[in-house]
């Protein structure tokens, strides 16, 4: 975020109108010398928001809410400081100042940003004019989706075939080069200079940033055969999976207040609640809730409700998002959750009921402390001593997970109200539970940083955070790190990838699961439960499912960017061994002297090539 000039925001008031600004948000009435409106920030009837002109100033008698212009459009638009005095200046027709001091902006961002906005406007016309319109518009419309918030979301279609979107760009070298930075395109390994779309007939969901900027795209099929049925970009250096939410910049954008932020689990979701009126919505981008997301949320609002289906995936991620949610909590800040009857989600729900009805639902929401101690009961036998004890000794170790004092304090009460002891009794257990390492709450650390990995006999040597070093790593350790990095990031694999590995032969014993797990992961859907999914064709195989699933609960630190160099380090190693395996295969058989030293110039002249 860049840094703006401190004497350039302290003269900002002097350049701004503030009866214009904020009559553009809310219609003001001249009352002698000022200006007055009923309060935007509370119900009322009878006008006490007035506007100070001379003063450059607001102030409500009826909640107390005061302040400058850029208060106020902070409040407003729900814009973090940074956002708002660009957004004044902007209104206001003054250019904004930075420090000249701090480091200057790449200025790729911005040409890979007007790009993107440039990108999403191809798919909205070919969902005008593509020949192949039809199913998906017959798709929308099935799906109940007006013109109106199709426009709202600027959704769009990507045509089928495999070169619509390079076809359109492939005059610009450069502008291709930067669609493949995006991940909209992806090289041909066996052509150089030849591209294919990564989204080929889909529905297309701009994905903007807080302050309106696309920076990345996801894509729904228009079959329920096809798969998978979500794809997104890959993470960019403008896009960060588990820093960025669906609809948060139309939440702020088209909600009068935000009461709350209901986090749901789709785009289609995100959009059919717009639709019904429900706006105070976002989603995760095909990841878990991160540390990240909730401390956006909370910038935003003081009440986050976690949205669910009932059945046991949804209340296992609602159970992952609680966790994460635990040391996050602060002073003013609620979590909630909601479960929706099985099979339901919020798109098909509000439309069989009604938006009243969905609104009660999430009125009715449970907090976080219900969810915890029911959870936890579920899982012992609560009517016996030891159950109990167990009860006690589980959540004892989620509360010191509880950063902020106060809450924790009523956390301990309400725990010795389930149990029936007393607050100190409560305490005394809390101090003889050995709280688990730290989970980072931070972004990812850096590829090579170290951190603990679980020692499973069967797939030794696998990290998801050490370092590619081509002579530590034999076959075995190079497909077990593959494989460990796939069941957490399954959006790793593609095409390309599939026969690069195809291609390695059998060189460990866990080729074959490695390259079902390629192969599937192209299929699923990231979601919450999409390690089930990857799972599923070794049911039968009750050793490997029962490994596969003990590598499934460890915590994916990485961002998708290092799980990625991570993984293509890997297989390049692995390529590379098995290029010398065979090399020395050749040599060994040559026949005559003569011909073995043929062999190994060959062998050093493409060593050559490649330096």
């Amino acid at each position: 975020m860049p840094f703006i000039n401190n004497d350039f925001i302290n003269d900002l008031s002097n350049q701004v109108d503030i009866v214009d600004l904020i009559n553009r948000r809310v219609p003001l009435k001249k009352a002698g010398k000022d200006y007055k409106a009923c309060c935007p920030f509370h119900n009322e009837k009878t006008p006490s928001f007035t506007v100070v002109a001379d003063k450059q100033y607001y102030h409500c008698f009826g909640c107390g809410e005061n302040g400058n212009a850029i208060d106020f459009v902070m409040k407003f638009d729900h814009l973090n400081f940074i956002e708002a005095v660009e957004v004044v200046a902007g209104e206001s027709g003054v250019s904004v100042v930075y420090d000249q001091n701090a480091r200057p902006v790449d200025p790729k961002m911005k040409r890979y940003r007007d790009l993107m906005q440039e990108v999403s406007e191809f798919y909205q016309s070919q969902l005008k004019k593509s020949p192949a319109k039809k199913k998906v518009v017959t798709y929308a419309k099935n799906r109940g989706l007006t013109g109106e918030i199709a426009k709202r979301f600027d959704l769009g279609f990507a045509p089928p075939g495999w070169s619509g979107l390079f076809d359109h760009f492939k005059h610009n070298l450069e502008v291709v080069k930067d669609l493949e930075e995006m991940g909209l395109l992806v090289a041909k390994k066996e052509k150089k200079g030849e591209y294919y779309d990564r989204f080929r007939d889909r529905l297309m969901f701009p994905i903007h940033n807080a302050k309106g900027n696309i920076i990345a795209f996801g894509g729904r099929v228009l079959s329920e055969e096809d798969k998978p049925k979500y794809l997104n970009s890959p993470e960019t250096p403008i896009f960060h999976k588990s820093r960025e939410l669906y609809g948060l910049h139309h939440a702020r954008k088209h909600s009068r207040s935000i009461d709350y932020i209901l986090v749901v689990e789709g785009y289609m979701d995100v959009v059919a609640l717009h639709q019904s009126g429900i706006t105070c919505t976002v989603a995760t981008l095909g990841t878990a809730t991160t540390p990240e997301h909730l401390q956006t949320l909370s910038r935003t609002t003081d009440t986050i409700i976690f949205c669910f289906d009932g059945d046991r995936a949804g209340r296992a991620a609602a159970w992952k998002a609680l966790q994460i949610a635990l040391p996050v909590i602060k002073s003013g800040l609620i979590v909630k959750f909601l479960f929706l009857p099985d099979g339901e989600d919020p798109d098909t729900l509000v439309k069989k009921e009604s938006s009243k009805a969905f609104e009660a639902r999430i009125e009715k929401s449970h907090p976080l402390s219900k969810f915890l101690f029911d959870h936890i009961k579920a899982e012992v036998d609560f009517d016996t001593i030891e159950g109990k004890t167990l009860f006690l000794e589980k959540v004892s170790i989620l509360i010191q997970q509880v950063e902020y004092d106060t809450y924790q304090q009523q956390l301990i009460e309400g725990v010795a109200q389930e149990v029936g002891q007393s607050v100190e009794q409560v305490k005394r257990v809390l101090s003889q539970q050995k709280l688990p390492p730290l989970k980072p709450s931070t972004p990812a650390p850096i590829v090579g940083e170290e951190m603990p990995v679980p020692d499973f006999p069967d797939f030794p040597d696998f990290s998801l955070s050490k370092p590619i070093v081509v002579k530590n790593n034999n076959a075995k350790g190079l497909m077990s790190k593959m494989i460990t990095l796939l069941l957490n990031y399954p959006s790793l694999s593609d095409g390309t990838v599939e026969v690069r590995i195809r291609d390695l032969k059998k060189m460990d014993k866990k080729f074959a699961v490695l390259l079902e797990l390629t192969r599937s992961s192209q299929m699923i859907e990231q979601e919450n439960n999409f390690q089930e999914e990857l799972l599923k064709p070794f049911k039968n195989k009750t050793t490997t499912y029962n490994r596969l699933g003990q590598l499934c609960i460890m915590e994916p630190y990485l961002s998708e960017m290092q799980a990625k160099d991570e993984f293509l380090a890997a297989l390049d190693v692995s390529e590379q061994q098995q290029k010398n395996t065979q090399n020395k295969a050749s040599i060994a058989t040559a026949n005559t002297i003569e011909e073995r030293k043929k062999l190994m110039e060959s062998i050093q002249k493409g060593k050559l090539k490649k330096k």
